[in-house]
């Protein structure tokens, strides 16, 4: 009997690599589609989301650009909106006295904390992992992290 088009190929026949790369994306769509219903919190955008997800320390522009994968004059414009709406100021980088950093308010602080909170539990009902399944994916997710933005971080070593 034919599968029905809209099951799902069997897992046995795909690549892990391909398994894996298509989990991703699932939960990226997904994720996505999460930051852009109505602002993911309030009125801030996708784009103003993600940089929340990324200061957790204070960040050079131009690797917040990188981390994101958006042209520089997209997250300046989108950290204008965060110091408009007093998330964010734009500080003198303490190495670079040319380089300005981005770094959260105590306001924007505390946005984080929600949304990092609301996030993880939107990827804990999307993935339908357990805590230690998420603690493993957590692992591995750092060591893609690293490795995917290691180029970048070594050409930004090389432009200063």
């Amino acid at each position: 009997m034919p599968k029905p088009a809209f099951e799902t190929p069997d897992t046995a026949e795909s690549l892990p690599e391909t398994r894996a790369l298509l989990g991703l994306f699932a939960l990226c769509w997904r994720m996505d589609e999460l930051f852009a219903q109505d602002g993911c919190i309030g009125a801030l955008g996708r784009l103003e989301c993600y940089l929340l997800m990324h200061l957790d320390c204070p960040r050079r522009m131009g690797e917040l650009a990188k981390r994101v994968l958006m042209v520089p004059s997209a997250v300046t414009s989108a950290a204008q909106r965060l110091e408009q709406a007093g998330l964010a100021l734009r500080v003198r980088d303490g190495m670079d006295r040319r380089a300005f950093c981005l770094q959260l308010t105590q306001k924007g602080h505390d946005l984080r904390h929600l949304l990092e909170q609301q996030a993880g539990e939107a990827f804990r009902e999307m993935s339908g992992l357990t805590a230690n399944e998420i603690k493993q994916f957590a692992r591995l997710s750092d060591k893609i992290h690293k490795n995917v933005l290691a180029p970048a971080k070594q050409r930004a070593a090389k432009e200063t």
